[in-house]
């Protein structure tokens, strides 16, 4: 039997399976996107890996995955401070948002920041917000915020990860929500029998990242997706050097050369309020070139994966993952 928050996620996002393809860099490629809605889950884009990485405009590449697919999708949208350091940032994320209502995208995928502004620029065009929260202070705030549903990011994600196990976070977070309030689980899912097992803790559905780039549709090498294919949870480490925050890897020689933390300077930096923001800018400045250069250069060896690649044993396309889960 369906529960009431999925029902009300299928709803929101117009998907027959509650399970998400998430914004991923590498992997946001419009026909990846496409395919996963196209075969009844919901792909959501990531703009910085449409438009940086596989070379799309932004606005065109809305409408490029609009023709693949008359199915509904996502966009993530990063909710950045005005400072000095991200303004430059904060006003793209800003435009992105714009555009992607301007184009009819019917859902919004928020993440860091507050979303009162966006959700109340949503709500009047009739767009869906969800929000990435990675505790229950955050979900609580993003709560009282109006979104329509929460992302509970988990420590079994690819990239950048969260603190808590999917059990934990959302005992914290149930008691501030309604029953039939979305609840979404990001992180270490792969199978059909990891999702039977979140809803019956209360999640409406999850998110999978590492899974779709093991699929034919995911524009990254046969190197990476090889790689996801043969690894276990046991081969993902943490590891702070790509962002200044912990991101879950492929442990690989090109990952652990030095070690897998920043250096005594960097890491006093990262822990100085005064150039926190800024380095952590500019170490993620850097790991976006490896990234673009992982992606499509199989001996480029930094790849982002999660704790779900114990339950991927070979490269599927879209619709056969999607199929496993209805």
């Amino acid at each position: 039997m369906i529960s009431a928050s999925t029902k009300r996620f299928l709803k929101d996002t117009g998907s027959r399976v509650p399970i998400v393809c998430g914004p991923m860099y590498p992997g946001s490629n419009p026909e990846l996107v496409a395919a996963v809605s196209e075969a009844g889950g919901f792909g959501v884009v990531q703009p910085i890996a449409l438009t940086r990485l596989y070379g799309h405009d932004y606005r065109e590449g809305l409408r490029l995955i609009k023709t693949l697919t008359d199915r509904p999708f996502g966009v993530n949208i990063t909710i950045l401070p005005k400072t000095a350091a991200s303004a430059k940032y904060a006003k793209m994320n800003e435009d992105f948002a714009d555009i992607a209502i301007e184009e009819g995208v019917p859902f919004l995928l928020t993440s860091l920041g507050k979303p009162n502004d966006i959700v109340e620029k949503a709500h009047a065009n009739g767009v869906k917000v969800y929000h990435d929260v990675h505790n229950a202070k955050l979900a609580g705030r993003a709560y009282e915020a109006g979104v329509d549903g929460l992302n509970l990011l988990n420590n079994g994600m690819g990239g950048q990860t969260g603190a808590y196990t999917a059990e934990e976070i959302i005992t914290a977070v149930k008691p501030l929500v309604p029953e039939d309030f979305p609840l979404m689980c990001a992180g270490g899912v792969s199978t059909p029998d990891q999702l039977k097992h979140l809803q019956d803790l209360g999640y409406a559905g999850a998110q999978l990242g590492t899974r779709f780039l093991a699929t034919h549709e995911a524009k990254i090498t046969d190197a990476y997706k090889e790689a996801i294919v043969k690894a276990s949870s046991s081969d993902i480490v943490w590891t702070n050097k790509m962002a200044g925050t912990n991101s879950s890897v492929i442990n690989t020689p090109m990952v652990s050369e030095g070690g897998l933390r920043t250096n005594a300077f960097v890491s006093f930096l990262l822990r100085t309020p005064a150039t926190k923001a800024l380095t952590r800018l500019y170490l993620l400045q850097g790991a976006l070139e490896k990234y673009d250069q992982a992606a499509f250069d199989p001996d480029v060896q930094y790849w982002q994966a999660g704790k779900g690649v114990d339950g991927i044993s070979n490269i599927l396309t879209c619709k056969e993952v999607i199929s496993q889960f209805e």
